[in-house]
């Protein structure tokens, strides 16, 4: 075969490529991740010119002392502490790298319940004793809020013997916690404290500035970030961000080895580096003119009439980020559902989304949203209301909304109190019956025993329906996707109110992902076997 030439080479796309150029041409408005949005500043190549391996010249990130090094020290001065290493396995292997640092095997822990599936996976493996923090519970929004100082200071006296706290600020809903305080707390009693910040790359080292202060400069001894979420780093890319005297350096970096390719991209750590670049010479000004850009969203927001959004809600936690359009259809029957708005947004608008899941919708902006951008989402929503909203019903709340949104829950009352008895009657102050079973069903699945130890995850057993499995022992994770929070853990007991819960969710058409079945299997479960099976 003849030598070819790079002139000679067939330049036609490939099939993947061929697809993104496809779908670049609808020119959907991405409000997702990542944080890049597919700016054509930011660039549109692969960039074969700079995937390297481990040469000479280009430094080692499992023994940096160059280049690389020089870059991390970078964006730990910018953040202020003594520590950062990049991630190419994403915010995942810095979370698990972090818990190995913080705890040997078996130790004791405080865990948020709603943090992500891939900190349970790593106490899972330490074999580590589980005591759940329940954050408060908005039912009219089916998410959680803020951790509470009170709540943090009960569990640190219930479980004294407990060697670091883990949480998550903000959510992937946008709701921030008292980092501060929860630190202090952690200090006082002798706890290392550990932040999932995935969402908060875009937080300030600094007090007073365009969005809440990151977690590192607020008393975190470990904090992960993922820029690629909430600036401008490639998918995949992350880093760890470290302070203080309650973690070991030699510790981290070794279990960073362990959980990390040992073939890192030299293109993510790239991207990780422009990342810091852009928030030393444009992070301010950038982030000022992006809170400029919500902040005059959000007032034109107030004029609609169907829509309700999360930050409404803003007096009831510590704080929140701006930065989410967390939003529900209310009053609208054919948007009952975060997933119908989705499609009519994708469909007729053009607007893509970043999550739907019972009656919410999440979008998500980025450092180089515009206002123009956000005024199509506007006008979009308003053109909705037109469309689909009943001039004679005003916004849910006043009396005449209460009065219709009565009426279609007494049409569909029969149905859905089937599904979970009692559900309605014990959440009578909530605005429509749907959000009812829907928050019902999300915390009666989330309130987990007190304290677990996650078995191994695929351990043999039997699959059962739910209804069969009742009062056994679960031998795999159910997990809500996006945004990864684990439902049901390995090694937890499957209660009738938990059944009910997730029948609920998957009659509403709610994403469960079940760890040990295929996408859309739902109904069953693997369970520990009887001793009388065995």
């Amino acid at each position: 075969m003849k030598n070819q030439s790079k002139e000679g080479r067939n330049p036609s796309a490939s099939p993947l490529e061929t697809y993104f150029q496809h779908y670049n041409e609808k020119n959907l408005l991405p409000l997702h991740m990542p944080g890049h949005q597919r700016k054509v500043e930011m660039g549109t190549a692969l960039p074969y010119a700079y995937d390297y391996t481990e040469v000479e010249e280009l430094d080692n990130l499992h023994a940096p002392e160059g280049i690389l090094q020089e870059a991390m020290n970078r964006t730990a001065a910018y953040y202020g502490c003594s520590d950062c290493f990049y991630l190419v396995n994403g915010s995942s292997s810095g979370l698990q790298a972090g818990i190995f640092t913080l705890l040997e095997e078996g130790d004791e822990v405080v865990v948020a319940r709603n943090c992500h599936r891939s900190v349970f996976y790593a106490l899972s493996l330490r074999k580590a004793k589980i005591h759940f923090l329940l954050p408060e519970f908005w039912e009219d929004f089916s998410c959680f809020g803020s951790v509470s100082l009170k709540e943090v200071e009960r569990m640190l006296r219930e479980f004294p013997k407990s060697k670091a706290l883990i949480f998550t600020s903000p959510s992937y809903e946008g709701v921030v916690s008292d980092v501060e305080g929860i630190a202090r707390l952690c200090h006082e009693n002798s706890l290392s404290l550990l932040v999932d910040e995935a969402h908060g790359a875009h937080f300030s080292p600094k007090r007073g500035t365009s969005f809440p202060e990151s977690a590192i400069s607020l008393g975190a001894d470990l904090v992960v970030q993922s820029p690629h979420k909430t600036l401008c780093s490639l998918t995949q890319s992350a880093w760890i961000l470290g302070k203080g005297q309650r973690y070991s350096r030699e510790k981290l970096s070794f279990y960073l080895s362990v959980f990390q390719t040992t073939s890192p991209s030299y293109p993510l750590m790239l991207s990780l580096e422009k990342a810091t670049t852009l928030l030393e010479t444009e992070g301010e000004a950038l982030f000022s003119h992006w809170k400029e850009v919500m902040e005059s969203f959000r007032e034109k927001a107030r004029t609609l009439s169907y829509f309700s959004f999360l930050w409404e809600k803003e007096e009831a936690c510590f704080a929140m980020d701006f930065t989410k359009i967390f939003l529900r259809a209310r009053g609208i029957p054919e948007l009952r559902l975060g997933k119908d708005l989705a499609k009519l947004l994708r469909e007729d608008y053009g607007i893509e989304s970043e999550m739907h899941s019972g009656e919410n919708l999440l979008l998500m902006t980025g450092p180089f949203i515009s206002e123009e951008e956000l005024d199509r989402l506007f006008i979009a929503l308003k053109d909705i209301e037109r469309r689909l909203g009943d001039e004679k019903r005003q916004k849910p709340g006043d009396e005449r909304g209460k009065q219709a949104e009565e009426e279609r829950g007494k049409e569909k009352g029969d149905e859905m109190s089937e599904l979970i008895e009692g559900s309605a009657q014990s959440l009578q102050s909530l605005p429509s019956l749907q959000s009812k079973i829907l928050s019902s069903a999300l915390y009666q699945i989330s309130v987990a025993d007190n304290t677990l130890q996650i078995l191994e995850g695929l351990k043999e057993g039997e699959e059962l329906n739910l209804r069969d499995g009742e009062g056994r022992i679960c031998l795999e994770y159910l997990s809500l996707y996006p945004p990864g929070i684990p439902l049901l853990f390995p090694g937890e007991k499957l209660t009738a109110e938990k059944i009910q819960g997730i029948e609920a969710l998957e009659k509403e058409g709610i994403e469960l992902q079940y760890s040990r079945h295929g996408q859309g299997e739902s109904g069953k479960l693997i369970f520990q076997k009887n001793k009388g099976n065995m």
